[in-house]
């Protein structure tokens, strides 16, 4: 037998009794992560658009949408929900996946709302794809993908998504090899695309492939038995010949689980993760040292010109490539005092004050060590921070550096910052007494008899006017 078959027969056999409390209780809190990270995204316009798109396929009533008062089939709610979710770029962060969570709980979540599901299959179904697709991830190597440039998330996380369909359809573990293989020509994506509304689609595109290969593998396709290890499968594909460690991937299947260690990181702000340790830094310096947007004449922000892969727009066009923009990021951060979901607004980057303060920073390329990417980045690997200088307008010069945001797993966020991220993006969609019963089913996910409840609540969002305006 091997790898795939591995993988297959793990997914099968686990049972919620068999994962670690630890593990059940961090993946409840990346499940009200994402949830404030669904409910943020309603005001991108690509969730409207993502969300007429749907509802123009009158497809099959089987799973509800965010925000859309609109039931479809699970494949397209899947799409809808994650393109949804990862709309803000606000959801979490894990190494060599990128963004973990919005890859595989998008399809936990609809099918547990077909199949009203109990909460205890959804967060196990919700691990096991977490686990499958990072203890892939974590036994790669991506540097012939780097080179290539792909967003290597939309393809791990198809397996991902996968797998976590695969546990809640309750497929043998021959249909679930077939429903890997199956997922794994669904894979791609082109690095071309970053900045634009395809960069939250690469979510949704996965999770439908998982949906849809479960399925189709259900219904009796089959396809090699042996997708994940073979010469010419799908990581000689990603990684090359000598790129990936089959044996080090079976033995750390559940040992310990991805959820565990690394963890994922949750994100304090509505940005590409790489722009939160300046953000840190500069809120650090301006505190200590009482700084005002006027008293300061200059932020500088050092970085390794390898991080322009990903913050590739010094002048952003719109509200989501200020996402990917240092410059946009910092000179909010420095003319607002805080970083929100309003940062990343059409309406904010074309505002004259923060074109203005874009003007303030300054980007340097010492010789750093290198930055890498989260699929670059390997067990042990320590992040280095931007080192970030002030300079007043009087005169005076103040430097800073953070390595570890706050979030990470290391300084994870207290439930109470974790539910103030949750309420203010609720805020502006839900009624107050809506979005604290969804974040009380949500912590408490394991309890739920029926999923469909968490999925009525989040239909029942309603997309604000501001993010419908920009649609037109």
């Amino acid at each position: 037998m091997g790898t795939t078959a591995d993988i297959a027969r793990f997914v099968v056999r686990t049972s919620y009794e068999d994962i670690p409390r630890p593990a059940v209780e961090a993946a409840k809190r990346s499940a009200v992560d994402m949830v404030a990270a669904s409910l943020g995204g309603l005001r991108q316009p690509s969730s409207g658009a993502i969300t007429r798109y749907v509802r123009s396929l009158r497809a099959r009533p089987e799973a509800s949408v965010i925000g859309a008062g609109l039931r479809t089939a699970v494949a397209e709610a899947a799409l809808a929900n994650a393109a949804i979710t990862h709309a803000q770029d606000y959801d979490d962060c894990g190494i060599k996946v990128n963004h973990p969570t919005v890859l595989v709980l998008p399809v936990a979540l609809a099918l547990g709302d077909k199949l009203r599901a109990p909460g205890k299959d959804v967060l196990t179904a919700y691990i096991l794809g977490l686990e499958v697709q990072g203890k892939i991830a974590m036994h790669c190597n991506f540097t012939l993908a780097s080179e290539r440039k792909p967003n290597s998330m939309q393809y791990v996380g198809c397996l991902g998504a996968a797998t976590a369909a695969a546990k809640l359809l309750r497929l043998s573990a021959r249909q679930t090899v077939f429903a890997l293989g199956i997922a794994a020509n669904m894979a791609g994506s082109i690095r071309a695309n970053h900045g634009t509304m395809v960069g939250p689609l690469n979510a949704g595109l996965a999770c439908r492939a998982g949906v849809s290969a479960a399925l189709i593998a259900r219904a009796g396709v089959t396809a090699s038995k042996e997708i994940v290890e073979a010469d010419n499968g799908f990581l000689y594909y990603l990684t090359g010949p000598k790129g990936y460690d089959l044996a080090g991937l079976t033995r750390e299947l559940g040992n310990p689980y991805y959820i565990q260690s690394p963890g994922v990181g949750l994100k304090k702000y509505a940005s590409c993760y790489y722009t939160h340790r300046a953000v840190d830094a500069l809120f650090q310096i301006m505190a200590q040292h009482h700084l005002t947007y006027d008293s300061v004449a200059e932020v500088e922000v050092a970085m390794p010109k390898s991080g322009l892969r990903v913050l590739a727009f010094p002048r952003p066009a719109t509200g989501y490539q200020g996402k990917f923009s240092m410059p946009h990021v910092i000179g909010c951060a420095l003319l607002d005092g805080e970083v929100t979901l309003d940062t990343f607004s059409d309406q904010k980057v074309g505002d004259p004050r923060v074109r203005q303060a874009w003007g303030k920073v300054k980007l340097t390329f010492p010789d750093l060590p290198h930055w890498p990417g989260l699929p670059d980045h390997e067990p042990g690997m320590v992040f280095v921070g931007n080192p970030v200088t002030v300079r007043t307008t009087d005169g005076r010069t103040y430097s800073a550096r953070v390595d570890v945001p706050h979030g990470e797993p290391s300084d994870p966020l207290t439930i109470e910052e974790l539910l103030a991220k949750f309420n203010d993006a609720a805020g502006p969609v839900l009624p107050s007494e809506q979005a604290g019963r969804l974040s009380d089913l949500l912590l408490h996910l394991e309890d739920v008899p029926d999923t469909r409840q968490i999925a009525d609540l989040l239909s029942s969002a309603r997309r604000p006017t501001r993010a419908l305006a920009a649609t037109r």
